[in-house]
């Protein structure tokens, strides 16, 4: 039984690629800068597939530690998204098949992307008719993303819906910042801007790898392996867009807390450098009391 699905953008193929793999043809509308089936018979894209795994450690991570904190669902599925974007990513480059590519690592990337509107949008109050609107609505725009982009897979539509989810998060987080006390104001923008700014430099080193791709082949064949696996820009952006991705969603989660009571929670670092939210001590202890 097939997809009942018409597919108008037809498979992709880089010159004297492999197409036909241990999953079968490849049908996905892009093939990136990595030889396939280089090092595995059963993963198309070594390094484009490995480097998904920091995606799903540090989604899972941020779900962890999650521990006494309202709303603890919510943030929990935020965190959680962020890990299954990275396990349908892992899906797609191993197999570089179409409906992997589209159902489970561009869609998702849209759920999650309204999820987080979802938590910026019902914070600063929890009232009768954000639980009854807010939530249908979101998943109405979801559905109906994905009926439109399942049917006619046109990535220019992909790219304007996320902006559009982004624009809407985007200003709904400025309105609930000016609402903070200056100085968690300022904490919290750090960290949303930081995990902006890594996203962005995964992004320019993906269009880099794009750009550029026969002279970055000719360079991996000439000096091996090693330098070969450093110059996968694909892979580049899977670690530094799982790493803006995840602090900002810790951010969002901390606006989303500080903005209903801005001095029971506090941003801390995890090993140094993984940030995450906590109830700050004293809270914690006078509401054990």
């Amino acid at each position: 039984m097939k997809w009942p699905v018409r597919q108008s953008v037809a498979p992709v193929h880089r010159a004297g690629q492999k197409t036909f793999g241990f999953w079968g043809p490849h049908t996905s509308s892009i093939d990136w800068c990595e030889d396939n089936y280089v090092n595995f018979p059963y993963i198309a894209e070594t390094w484009n597939t490995f480097s998904n795994i920091p995606y799903m450690l540090l989604g899972l991570h941020g779900a962890l530690h999650t521990a006494g904190l309202p709303h603890r669902t919510r943030l929990v599925l935020l965190h959680l998204g962020v890990a299954a974007i990275g396990v349908g990513s892992f899906v797609f480059h191993a197999t570089l098949n179409w409906y992997a590519q589209v159902l489970l690592d561009e869609l998702p990337m849209i759920y999650v992307s309204t999820l987080c509107l979802y938590v910026v949008l019902m914070a600063g109050g929890d009232t009768a008719w954000k639980r009854w609107a807010v939530a249908p609505a979101l998943v109405l725009l979801d559905v109906s993303i994905s009926v439109i982009y399942f049917w006619y897979p046109n990535p220019v539509f992909h790219q304007l819906a996320y902006a559009f989810v982004q624009v809407l998060t985007t200003s709904r987080s400025i309105v609930l910042l000016r609402r903070l006390p200056p100085i968690l104001r300022k904490q919290c923008t750090r960290l949303l801007l930081s995990g902006t700014f890594i996203f962005l430099l995964g992004f320019a080193i993906w269009n880099v790898d794009n750009q550029f791709c026969d002279a970055l082949t000719r360079y991996r064949g000439h000096y091996g392996d090693i330098v070969g696996a450093m110059t996968q820009g694909h892979a580049w952006w899977h670690l530094l867009t799982g790493i803006g991705a995840s602090r900002t969603v810790v951010g969002t989660s901390y606006l989303a807390l500080a903005v209903e009571d801005p001095e029971a929670y506090e941003i801390v670092m995890s090993m140094g450098f993984l940030p995450f939210v906590r109830p700050r001590p004293r809270v914690a202890k006078q509401k054990a009391q």
